[in-house]
C-alpha cells in the first residue's frame, strides 16, 4: 500500500487471544471507547477476518493453540503494511519484548490488562497515526508548492490584503480567496492558518482542478473498502485531515455539481459519509477556497451553484494582479534575487538600473509567479557579476506590454501613437514620470512638456 492509504482515526480492531474470558473483556473495553472490535480466538480465524474487513489494529496473544502470535504479526506485516499490532500475554520477557518492537509492533502489553494503560497505549498509537498523516501531506505540498509567491508589500491594494488577513486569522469563518493565476492565494491561505489559534493544527489543501471529478469525491470525504473498483483499503478523505485545522479548496470553481450539493452540507453542518460507508464522521475544521475565475459570474450561467458561493464567500479576499501594485514589482524581484543567487550559487546580489526599468515596464501578465520564474531563470544564466543585467531577463520583457483588448489596434496618426505609447508607460510605472522618461529615452522636462501638449490640444483618434 502506498503512503495514501494512510489511516487518521483508529476504528476497527481484531483482538485475537484463545482465552474466552480475556477475549470478552478487551473487546467489552474497546467497545466502551467507541471502537468496532472483533474478537476471534485463533490465528487461523484472525486470518480470514482480516481478508474480510479492513482492521487498523490487530492485538493478538503472544501464545496461541495455532501458533505463536509475534510470527503471525510479522508475517501479515508485509501483506497488510499500514495495519497497526500489539501483543499481550501473561507471560512476558525482555526476550519477547525486544523481538516484539523488531517487528514493528507499537507496545506490549502485559495480562491482566489494565484499562488505564490500554487507553494510554492506543491514545499514544492515535497520536502516532496523527502525525505520521500529516507529514505525508505536508511532504506532497512542499514537493508541489510553487515556493513564497507574494510579498505584502507596499501597493495600496496588498496593504488592504494584509489588513484583512489581520482581522479574520483568527476566526473561524470562510474565506473566498480570489485573484489572477500566479498572484499567491495558496500564500494568503497558508497566512491566515499560520497566524490563527489553530496554527500547530493540520493544513491540508485539495486542488479541485488536478484531480478527477470521479475521484474527488473520494478526496474529500474518503472511502470505504469495496467502495468502488480499486479501493482496495479504507481512506480516509482531506476533511477527516483537516480535522482541527484549516482545509484549503484551491480552484474551488471546478468542482463538479453533483458534489457542489455534497460540499454544502459539509460545510452547513460540519458532518459526512465516506463513499460507500453509512456512518456519519463530524469534523472541525476551517475552510479556505480560492478560485482564479469571476465565481459570481459562473452563478449566473448556472455552472456554480448560488448557495454554495454565498456559503463560501463569508470573508472574500481579493488579491491584484502585480501590474497594479506599483513598485512592489521591483521589491519582489529584489528578494528573489538575493533567494535564487544564494540557492544556485551565485554572487549576483543586486538587480541593476536597466534591470529595474524592464521589470517595471514589463506588464507581468503571469504575476507573481512568472516574476519568479524570470528572476530564476536570469539568474541562472547571468554572468558572475554582482549586479544582474537587463540582458539577462526573458526576451519577453523587452517591450512595454500592450494594454489588454488593444493588441490589434488599426492605424493612427503618429502624434496619437506617440501619445497612447507614453500614457501606457506611464501606466507601467504607476505614474513615475522619471522611471518614463528614461524608458521612452526622453528626458523629465520633455515628457512634461508632451503631457501638456495632450491636454491642451487633445488630438481625436480614429474609431
Amino acid at each position: 500500500m502506498g503512503n495514501n492509504c494512510l489511516v487518521l482515526k483508529l476504528e476497527r480492531i481484531l483482538v485475537v487471544d484463545d482465552d474466552g474470558g480475556v477475549r470478552t473483556l478487551m473487546t467489552d473495553l474497546l467497545r466502551e471507547r467507541d471502537y468496532a472490535v472483533l474478537g476471534v480466538s485463533s490465528l487461523a480465524q484472525a486470518r480470514t477476518a482480516l481478508a474480510e474487513q479492513t482492521h487498523d489494529l490487530v492485538i493478538c496473544d503472544l501464545r496461541l493453540g495455532d501458533g505463536n502470535g509475534l510470527d503471525f504479526l510479522q508475517t501479515i506485516k508485509k501483506e497488510y503494511p499500514q495495519m497497526r499490532s500489539m501483543v499481550m500475554t501473561g507471560f512476558g520477557s525482555l526476550d519477547s519484548a525486544v523481538q516484539a518492537l523488531r517487528i514493528g509492533v507499537f507496545d506490549y502489553l502485559i495480562k491482566p490488562i489494565d484499562d488505564g494503560r490500554l487507553a494510554v497505549a492506543l491514545e499514544r498509537l492515535q497520536a502516532v497515526m496523527d502525525l505520521e498523516a500529516e507529514n505525508v501531506y505536508l511532504r506532497r505540498e512542499m514537493a508541489q508548492r510553487d515556493g513564497n509567491l507574494i510579498s505584502w508589500g507596499e501597493s495600496p491594494g496588498m496593504k488592504r490584503v494584509q489588513e484583512l488577513v489581520d482581522r479574520i486569522c483568527k476566526t473561524r469563518a470562510t474565506v473566498l480567496i480570489q485573484g489572477e493565476s500566479g498572484t499567491g492565494k495558496e500564500v494568503v491561505a497558508h497566512a491566515l492558518h499560520k497566524k490563527s489559534p489553530w496554527a500547530e493544527q493540520p493544513f491540508i489543501r485539495v486542488n479541485c482542478a488536478a484531480i478527477p471529478a470521479t475521484l474527488l469525491e473520494s478526496e474529500f470525504f474518503g472511502h470505504e473498502k469495496g467502495a468502488f473498483t480499486g479501493a482496495v483499503q479504507r481512506r480516509e478523505g482531506r476533511f477527516e485531515l483537516a480535522h482541527g485545522g484549516t482545509l484549503l479548496l484551491d480552484e474551488i470553481s471546478e468542482i463538479p455539481p453533483d458534489l457542489q450539493v455534497k460540499l454544502l452540507r459539509v460545510l452547513q453542518e460540519l458532518e459526512f459519509e465516506r463513499v460507500g460507508g453509512n456512518k456519519t464522521i463530524k469534523v472541525d475544521v476551517r475552510v479556505l477556497a480560492t478560485t482564479n475565475r469571476d465565481l459570481l459570474e459562473y452563478v449566473q450561467q448556472g455552472k456554480f451553484r448560488e448557495d454554495l458561493y454565498y456559503r463560501l464567500n463569508v470573508v472574500p479576499l481579493h488579491l491584484p494582479p502585480l501590474r497594479e501594485r506599483g513598485d512592489d514589482v521591483i521589491h519582489l524581484a529584489g528578494v528573489f534575487v538575493v533567494e535564487f543567487s544564494r540557492k544556485h550559487g551565485k554572487k549576483t546580489r543586486k538587480l541593476s538600473r536597466e534591470a529595474v526599468l524592464r521589470i517595471k515596464a514589463y506588464h507581468w501578465p503571469g504575476n507573481v509567479r512568472e516574476l519568479q520564474n524570470a528572476i530564476e531563470r536570469a539568474v541562472i544564466l547571468s554572468e558572475e557579476e554582482e549586479e544582474l543585467s537587463a540582458v539577462d531577463l526573458p526576451d519577453n520583457t523587452s517591450a512595454v506590454s500592450p494594454v489588454a483588448g488593444q493588441e490589434h489596434d488599426p492605424i493612427v496618426p503618429l502624434l496619437v501613437m506617440e501619445r497612447r505609447l507614453i500614457e501606457r508607460t506611464l501606466q507601467r510605472c504607476g505614474g513615475n514620470r522619471t522611471h518614463a522618461a528614461e524608458i521612452l529615452g526622453i528626458s523629465v522636462r520633455t515628457l512634461r512638456n508632451k503631457l501638456a501638449e495632450y491636454r491642451s490640444t487633445n488630438p481625436a483618434e480614429p474609431a
